[in-house]
C-alpha cells in the first residue's frame, strides 16, 4: 500500500493506521451469529464431542452439541412459551452461567435483542436502563429477584440443579423453555441487524445504549480466530469476567467461535478461582489488571499448581515493567497478552501478538491496532491527524464498530461520522513499531475495578448534601483498583463537613463501585472563562498532593 510504513502501519498519504498483524477472515457470505457459530461444530464431529462450558462448581457441562441443542430447545421455548419474536429485548440479570450464555444464543437466534444488566446496580438503576432499553422480559436469579421485581417485567427464574425450584413463586422458570416440543421457525437475519443492547456511561453522567450487531460480533469472533491473536494456546478458557460486561461476553462469544472449553464461575472467590484453575488445568485466563496484581503478590498463589497457565489476558488498563517482569517470574509458562477496547467497538481495539515476541521493549502499551481495523489519532485542538509519537484522540473504524447509541441521535452523531469513524474519546499515540499507548482519557469517565463511573453523576449527588456548595468528581490512581471516585467538595459557608460524612452520604444511595473513596477539601472548583470545569486541573492538583 502506497506510503504505508510496513512498521507502523501508517499511510502518510491518507493518515490512516492499518493494522499489521494477520488480517482475519471474515465470512465470504452473509450469515447471523449462531449460525456463525455453531454450524462448524455440526460439521466437525469431533469438535462436537468436545465439552464447551463447565459450572466450575458442580463440574455441569454441556459439549458443543449439547450447546447447540440446548440454544435451540430454549429458543422454542422464547418463541413458543414466551411470543419472543424478531427485534423484542430481553433484559438478564445474572452471575455468570451456564444459562446465561444459552439465553444470549437463543436470544440471538430469533433476530431478538439481549440487553445485560450490572447486578451491582440499585433498583433504581437497573429500572432506569430497562425502560430504556425497551424489554419485554427480564431473566434473574433466586438471589436477584428482588432486583428484578422491582422493574416490573415479567419474570424468568435462572435455576439449575444447584437452586431447585424457588418456593412459593408463580414466576416461570428458566428450566419449563427446556421442555417446548416443536422448534422455533427460522427467522431471516442480516449482519446488520441488532443483537445486543450494552450500557455505557456517558460524561454527562447518562447511560447510553451501546448497539450492538450480529455483524459486530461475528467481526470480534474472527479477530479472536486471526493466528496472531489466538496463538494456538487455548485449550480451556477460565471465565471470571462478568457476562453482562463487553470483556465479558467477548470471552462467552469468542471462545465459543474458537471451540476452547470455558470453565465458569459466577463471582470473584480468590481462593476458589486458584483451586479451579488447578483442577481443571485451565491454560487461558483473561482477567483485569486487579487480579492480577493478587496473583503476583499473594504468596498463597505458590500453594496451588499454576503450571497449565499459557495465556494470560489483561484488559481494562495497561501494566508497567515492574508488573510485567513479576507476572512473567510468578508464571514462567504464560504469555502476558494485554488488549484495549471499549464496548462500542465490541472490545476490539489493540492486541499484543500471542507470541509476545517484542512486548516487553514496550511495556506500558496496549499491544497492536487489531486485524479488521483502521485508526487514525486526532490532534483534539487541530483536528490534524497526528503521524507515530504524536499523541491525538484516537479515532476507529471498522466491522467491530457499534451501530448506534439507543434512540440518542445526537450521541451518535458526536461519536460516529458519516465515514464510520469512531471517535474514542481516549488520547493516545502509536510508536514506530505499531505499538499503541493510553495516554489518558479525554472521556472522564472513572474505571473502577472495570466498572465504569460518572464523575457528573456523583457530582450531581453530592450538590444536594446541604453543607456542599461545589464539587469535582475525578478518577483518583489506585493499584487493586486501578481507579477510585475522589471529590473535592467546597464547603459552603460557616458549615463543618468531613471527609468521613461526604463519602457514607454517597455510599448509603449508590452501587458500591461508585462509592467516594477519597476526600480534599478546595476553596473554589477551578473552571475556565466560559465556566466550565477544569477537571484536567483537579487531577494534577492530586497527583501532587499524593507526592507531598
Amino acid at each position: 500500500m502506497e506510503g504505508v510504513d510496513p512498521g507502523s502501519g501508517y499511510c502518510a498519504r491518507t493518515s490512516i493506521y492499518h493494522s499489521i498483524l494477520t488480517p482475519a477472515e471474515l465470512p465470504s457470505h452473509p450469515t447471523d451469529l449462531t449460525t456463525y457459530l455453531f454450524a462448524s461444530k455440526r460439521a466437525d464431529a469431533a469438535l462436537g464431542r468436545t465439552v464447551a462450558v463447565v459450572d466450575g462448581r458442580t463440574g455441569r457441562n454441556l459439549t458443543f452439541s449439547q450447546l447447540d441443542e440446548t440454544v435451540r430447545k430454549v429458543a422454542a421455548g422464547l418463541w413458543q412459551r414466551l411470543g419472543i419474536r424478531k427485534s423484542d429485548v430481553v433484559a438478564i440479570l445474572s452471575p455468570n452461567s451456564i444459562e446465561f450464555g444459552v439465553l444470549f444464543f437463543a436470544i440471538a437466534s430469533l433476530g431478538a435483542i439481549t440487553t445485560t444488566l450490572n447486578p451491582l446496580n440499585t433498583n433504581a438503576d437497573i429500572k432506569k436502563l430497562i425502560r430504556g432499553a425497551g424489554a419485554k422480559y427480564i431473566f434473574t436469579t433466586p438471589e436477584l429477584l428482588s432486583k428484578a421485581e422491582a422493574t416490573g417485567l415479567p419474570i424468568v427464574l435462572i435455576e439449575d440443579e444447584a437452586t431447585p425450584a424457588t418456593k412459593a413463586t408463580t414466576n416461570l422458570r428458566y428450566t419449563d423453555l427446556l421442555s417446548t416440543s416443536n422448534p422455533a421457525p427460522p427467522v431471516t437475519l442480516s449482519q446488520s441487524d441488532p443483537v445486543a443492547i450494552l450500557f455505557s456511561s456517558g460524561t454527562t453522567g447518562e447511560s447510553k445504549g451501546v448497539v450492538l450487531t450480529h455483524g459486530n460480533l461475528i467481526a470480534m469472533c474472527a479477530v479472536v480466530l486471526s493466528p496472531q491473536v489466538d496463538g494456538g494456546l487455548n485449550k480451556v478458557a477460565l471465565h471470571l469476567i462478568p457476562m453482562f460486561h463487553i470483556f465479558g461476553l467477548m470471552v462467552s462469544v469468542g471462545n465459543v467461535a474458537r471451540g476452547v472449553t470455558v470453565v465458569i464461575l459466577p463471582r470473584f472467590d480468590f481462593l476458589e478461582m486458584l483451586a479451579t484453575i488447578q483442577k481443571y488445568k485451565v491454560t487461558t485466563f483473561p482477567l483485569v489488571p486487579p487480579i492480577l496484581l493478587l496473583m503476583i503478590k499473594q504468596e498463597v498463589v505458590n500453594k496451588f499448581d499454576m503450571t497449565s497457565l499459557r495465556n494470560i489476558g489483561c484488559g481494562a488498563a495497561p501494566l508497567g515493567k515492574e508488573q510485567l517482569d513479576q507476572c512473567a517470574a510468578r508464571f514462567p509458562n504464560a504469555k502476558l497478552i494485554q488488549g484495549y477496547g471499549l464496548t462500542e467497538s465490541t472490545a476490539i481495539g489493540s492486541v499484543t501478538p500471542a507470541d509476545g515476541k517484542e512486548f516487553a521493549d514496550h511495556f506500558g502499551s496496549a499491544g497492536m491496532l487489531a486485524p479488521t481495523l483502521e485508526a487514525m489519532v486526532v490532534d483534539p485542538v487541530t483536528n490534524k491527524a497526528m503521524p507515530p509519537t504524536k499523541q491525538g484522540e484516537l479515532w476507529l473504524r471498522g466491522p467491530t464498530i457499534m451501530k448506534e447509541y439507543l434512540n440518542n441521535p445526537k450521541a451518535t452523531a458526536e461519536t460516529l461520522d458519516k465515514d464510520g469513524w469512531m471517535r474514542t474519546g481516549d488520547l493516545v499515540y502509536f510508536d514506530v513499531d505499531g505499538y499503541l499507548y493510553i495516554v489518558d482519557r479525554l472521556k472522564e469517565l472513572i474505571k473502577y475495578k472495570a466498572n465504569q463511573v460518572a464523575p457528573a453523576e456523583l457530582e450531581s449527588l453530592l450538590l444536594t448534601h446541604p453543607k456542599v456548595e461545589d464539587c469535582a468528581v475525578i478518577p483518583f490512581p489506585d493499584e487493586a483498583a486501578g481507579e477510585i471516585p475522589m471529590a473535592y467538595i467546597v464547603k459552603k459557608p460557616g458549615s463543618a463537613l468531613t471527609a468521613e460524612e461526604v463519602m457514607k452520604f454517597v455510599a448509603k444511595q449508590v452501587a458500591s463501585y461508585k462509592k467516594i473513596r477519597k476526600v480534599a477539601f478546595i476553596e473554589a472548583i477551578p473552571k475556565s472563562a466560559a465556566g466550565k470545569m477544569e477537571r484536567r486541573k483537579l487531577v494534577e492538583l492530586s497527583r501532587l498532593q499524593a507526592k507531598l
